[in-house]
């Protein structure tokens, strides 16, 4: 199975991609890696049989990217045309919304760190969600959120940034959080995105820092348990063998 694996931002897939990358990998799958600072195009959906959109620190609204994003948005559109799974991690997670027509915008703060989300009511019955407990801890790290596209099935919910996942048809799924990461990858994020930028308060970050080593020691093993039956769950619907 070839996957055409979406990357906006700055981050190095085949390091970066954390447990979905790993579970693609045990499974016998292949990402293969499409990089828009390498401008290195889009996949022509023929070429592929599932599509991931990982995170990234654009925003889908920035005007400079705008053409970019509009043509991410018509390569979404194609897989989902082609009843081809399809799933989105945080800014993936914004970029499906905005192909099918949700707004995405600044949600005014950073939600940063290990955080309380509760699954709703469809979940229960979910392909991926199935089964699993209603109260979850999982890793955020955005600055942006997006209102929900006509026809979404909202999945997940907070309580600081309520919209934080939803299905389209039966094969596609956008999850704001990032329930793929490890220790390590975070700590490349933070040092990458928050060390030393002079618009995040150094002592506030220094703080976030210690908080989110402490939850990584009490809610890393069920993320990571509740990543991989995600990802799992994601490649049968997929048709990964």
């Amino acid at each position: 199975m070839k996957i055409a694996a979406i990357m906006a931002g700055g981050m190095d897939g085949d390091v970066e991609s954390g447990r979905i990358g790993e579970v693609v990998a045990e499974r016998g799958a292949e990402l293969v890696w499409f990089y828009r600072r390498y401008d290195q195009g889009l996949p022509d959906v023929s070429q592929y049989d599932a599509l991931i959109v990982f995170g990234g620190e654009p925003s889908v609204y920035d005007p400079q990217l705008k053409n970019y994003f509009d043509r991410l948005a018509d390569c979404i559109h194609q897989f989902y045309r082609a009843d081809k799974a399809i799933l989105g991690s945080c800014l993936g997670c914004q970029s499906i919304a905005y192909a099918f027509g949700g707004q995405v915008k600044p949600q005014g703060f950073l939600e940063y760190g290990f955080t309380s989300l509760q699954l709703c009511e469809a979940a229960a019955d979910d392909a991926l969600l199935k089964g699993l407990d209603s109260q979850q801890r999982l890793f955020e790290m955005h600055s942006d959120t997006f209102d929900l596209p006509a026809g979404a099935v909202p999945l997940l919910r907070g309580d600081k940034v309520i919209n934080q996942g939803f299905r389209l048809g039966n094969k596609t799924w956008a999850f704001q959080c990032h329930f793929e990461v490890t220790p390590a990858i975070v700590d490349t994020w933070t040092r990458r995105e928050l060390v030393g930028n002079p618009n995040h308060n150094e002592s506030v970050v220094a703080r976030l820092i210690q908080q989110v080593d402490q939850d990584f020691n009490q809610y890393q093993q069920a993320q990571t348990a509740f990543a991989r039956t995600l990802v799992n769950r994601w490649l049968d619907v997929a048709g990964c063998s």
